[in-house]
């Protein structure tokens, strides 16, 4: 087993940007500094992709894999938080993914296909290294992008890059979520599509519709039940449901999904509910905030949304570059303003991740119920969800009755999360405050083990 290179860790992480790391994967086990800087920082799970250079699955444990375990659980990385991946079955959407002195240097690059196909998601990375003449620039270009990093030594041109998948083509799962759902809409719901959008209203109680929003990919292919964001959640409800499905990575920047919002409106569809709410995280935080133009009073819950992505109007915003030529004019174009007919719009962000900052100070209506979820990250709906507040919090405010009293009251939970710990404790060191570091390093300590920290302490 071979570590990468001391010298390029800074450049690796700075790679990832302010980006938060839930999980890791390394192939072939030659990033263990990586592993163990990113576990430190993010606590993040980690995976040890058993592959040879076949692409098959090694049978028994690869050598490699009991000595890097040893030296993560040495370092303090819980053993529950450390998976060898020994078959397809067992590939996961990872955030960061390590293919060094693998596949594209020393072996084929085409082996590695099922790891880029199933194992990277929208905002994944991944770090490779690529021999010149391997064919691995032209086959991952194929796939996303790439971004060199460094050339690395040797007498062979090697070069590390940042690859950054395409979204997955829309054709073969739509017609697969056809068939489910409309099973799931029934007689009395229904189902509408063009090639790459998708409208599914499943009618439960009138009281309430809630309107979610997701990606075809993730629900189809990362999801166990194959549903629609938050089905289960609303299903318990007895809630009614319109789910809007995007085949990629669209923004729902699509006159065919613009006009089905006017349709629907102009058919008196919201009209026959007490209450509707508009849902959605990221992407589709952005849409819950955009499309609830068609139904003005309704309420909006989005957690980490864009406002827009048109670059004349967010020059700052360097993520989702896939989007950055579509046309956010129109009615539904900017969230923050088509969501100031709203009765509400509620917004959970971290104020401390600055692009997703620099959205949510868009939206300046007397409607907006904003939400601070300090370093939790942009992806806070996971760390919400390990810290056991995740379904009480989204529904009350599905319901209408969260107030920011109460938001806060039982966000005091975060107090005990390690990462939210390791990130105040590090927050006060960068900003050149070691007494205060050392006040919260000592808090930490006093209620229980956190290894970073104690060693962190040690050095003050």
């Amino acid at each position: 087993m071979s570590k990468a290179p001391g010298a390029g860790l800074a450049r690796e992480l700075g790679a990832l940007g302010s980006m938060t790391v839930e999980s890791f994967a390394d192939v072939g086990g030659a990033a263990l500094d990586l592993a163990l800087a990113l576990h430190e920082r993010h606590g993040c799970r980690i995976a040890l992709v058993d592959m040879e250079k076949s692409g098959r699955f090694a049978e028994r444990p690869s050598d490699w894999v009991a000595r890097y375990r040893a030296a993560l659980e040495a370092a303090g990385v819980p053993a529950g938080q450390i998976l060898r991946i020994g078959s397809d079955a067992e590939i996961r959407p990872w955030d960061v993914v390590a293919n060094l002195y693998g596949f594209g240097d020393r072996h084929k690059i085409r082996p590695l296909a099922p790891v880029i196909e199933r194992g990277l998601h929208a905002d994944s990375v991944m770090l490779t290294d690529i021999r010149k003449g391997s064919g691995a620039f032209p086959f991952l270009r194929g796939l996303g992008s790439c971004e060199a990093l460094t050339r690395l030594p040797g007498e062979e041109e090697r070069t590390r890059v940042v690859f950054r998948p395409d979204p997955p083509a829309a054709e073969g799962a739509l017609a697969d979520w056809a068939g489910i759902a409309r099973g799931l809409a029934g007689p009395d719901g229904f189902y509408t599509a063009n090639e790459v959008h998708s409208f599914l209203f499943i009618p439960r109680d009138p009281s309430v519709l809630v309107v979610t929003f997701d990606n075809l990919d993730i629900a189809m292919n990362k999801r166990e039940g194959r549903r629609p964001w938050g089905f289960e959640f609303i299903e318990k409800q007895g809630w009614s449901m319109l789910g809007v499905m995007a085949g990629g990575w669209t923004w729902y920047r699509d006159p065919w999904v613009c006009a089905e919002f006017d349709r629907l409106a102009a058919e008196g569809f919201f009209a026959r509910f007490g209450r509707v709410v508009f849902y959605g995280a990221s992407m589709g935080g952005y849409a819950a905030a955009a499309f609830s133009a068609a139904c003005p009073g309704a309420d909006v819950v989005a957690i980490s949304p864009q406002s827009t992505l048109d670059k004349t109007v967010v020059p700052w915003e360097t993520r989702y570059r896939v989007v950055w030529d579509k046309d956010f004019s129109g009615r539904y174009g900017d969230a923050a303003e088509a969501s100031r007919a709203a009765r509400q719009v509620a917004i959970l962000y971290d104020p401390y991740e600055p692009l997703d900052s620099g959205h949510v100070a868009r939206f300046s209506g007397a409607n907006v119920l904003r939400l601070r979820t300090p370093l939790l990250g942009h992806r806070l709906g996971s760390s919400l969800q390990q810290m056991g507040l995740l379904s009480e919090i989204t529904l009350k405010a599905l319901a209408g009755t969260l107030t920011g009293a109460e938001f806060y009251h039982r966000l005091r939970a975060r107090r005990e999360f390690p990462r939210y710990q390791r990130e105040l404790f590090e927050r006060a060191l960068a900003r050149g405050r070691p007494a205060l570091a050392a006040r919260v390093g000592r808090w930490v300590l006093a209620r229980g083990e956190n290894r970073a920290i104690r060693k962190a302490m040690e050095a003050l």
